[in-house]
Parts: structure tokens; C-alpha cells; sequence
């Protein structure tokens, strides 16, 4: 990596892999997909057993072993009962017509009130690169309607699979990254 990305990762200072991947992206797209990467994981775990595990052949040698892969997160029932009214035989016009439910639909995944406020900074963009996406007005009128969800994955109600490989692709995907990682909180009001 670049000495200007490792500066950009460090200034950073977030755990938000997206958020960091997003802002590297617009310092060094090269460094942003190295750092995205799954060779780099591959890597570090073989740095890590170089270094413990000497080449000396001591019994007493540490093993080391890479840690497993997170959980998948407990299946919870998702709530799909829609936050804002959509009416089925009306077409989603524009994508101001979108941002409510995003923003309802991404904050129910929210960590805590900072990510909430992001993601509220970000509804239009959102909205905007849902709309020009191509989704089908199915798709559209379940994402206008923002269930919040909270659980699971939003793909896995998208309604058919023209829509969901849409969602899934990098394109798209880097535009919802893009977003987020441009969106500038509004700052709480002085008390």
C-alpha cells in the first residue's frame, strides 16, 4: 500500500471497513481494492504463522491457528411491515419518493445514533442510486415503504433475481459505499 493510503486508513480511525474502503477509493482506487481484498487476510495469517511459528523446529514452538470466521448473526424474523404507505398501482415516479424508506430501512441496521444520523445524510444519494439502478417498480415499491428490516439482508427481499443481482453487483454496491462514505452528519444543535 501507498504511504498516502496508510495515512488515509489511519486518519480514518474507524472500524467501518465500507466507510474506510469508500474514502480510501478516492485516494487510491488501487490501494481501496487491496485493502478490500481477500489475498490480504491470506497474507496477514501467513505473516503471523512466519512469525510464530520459527523455522527452527522447537517442540517448543507456539502453534497458531487463524482465527475462524465471525458467526453468522442469529437469524432474527425480520420486521417487513412498511414504515410509509406505498400505493401499489401508483408508479415510483422519482427517487424523492424513495428516501424515507431507505433511510428507515438502512437505520434499522444502524450500530447507534451516529450511523443513524449517516444514513440520514445519505437518503438521497441512496435514493438516487436505487433509482437509476434499474430495480423493478416491485423492488421500488418495497424499498419506498422502508420495513425496518433489522435483520438478515435487504437482497433477501428483493422480490426476483433480475432485481437481486442488480443489488449484489460491485457497481451498485459502490455506489451504497460511496454514499455513505460522503455523508456529512447534521450536526446536533447547540443546547
Amino acid at each position: 500500500m501507498s504511504e498516502k493510503a496508510l495515512a488515509y486508513i489511519i486518519k480514518a480511525d474507524s472500524d467501518d471497513m465500507g466507510t474506510v474502503i469508500g474514502g480510501l477509493n478516492k485516494v487510491s482506487e488501487d490501494d481501496a481494492v487491496l485493502l478490500a481484498s481477500r489475498s490480504l487476510r491470506g497474507d496477514f495469517d501467513g505473516c503471523v504463522s512466519e512469525a510464530v511459528l520459527p523455522n527452527s523446529g522447537s517442540p517448543k514452538a507456539q502453534s497458531y491457528t487463524p482465527p475462524e470466521a465471525a458467526a453468522k448473526p442469529v437469524a432474527g424474523k425480520p420486521n417487513l411491515q412498511p414504515a410509509y404507505p406505498v400505493r401499489a398501482d401508483q408508479p415510483v415516479g422519482s427517487s424523492i419518493e424513495l428516501t424515507k424508506g431507505l433511510v428507515s430501512m438502512f437505520s434499522s441496521y444502524a450500530r447507534d445514533e451516529s450511523q443513524k444520523k449517516t444514513y440520514a445524510a445519505a437518503g438521497q444519494c441512496l435514493a438516487t442510486s436505487v433509482y437509476k439502478a434499474g430495480f423493478s417498480q416491485e423492488t421500488l415499491h418495497f424499498l419506498a415503504g422502508g420495513a425496518p428490516l433489522g435483520t438478515g439482508s435487504i437482497v433477501d427481499h428483493v422480490p426476483n433475481d433480475k432485481d437481486k443481482a442488480i443489488w449484489q453487483s460491485p457497481r451498485f454496491t459502490q455506489a451504497l459505499v460511496d454514499c455513505t462514505a460522503n455523508a456529512a452528519p447534521t450536526p446536533l444543535p447547540e443546547p
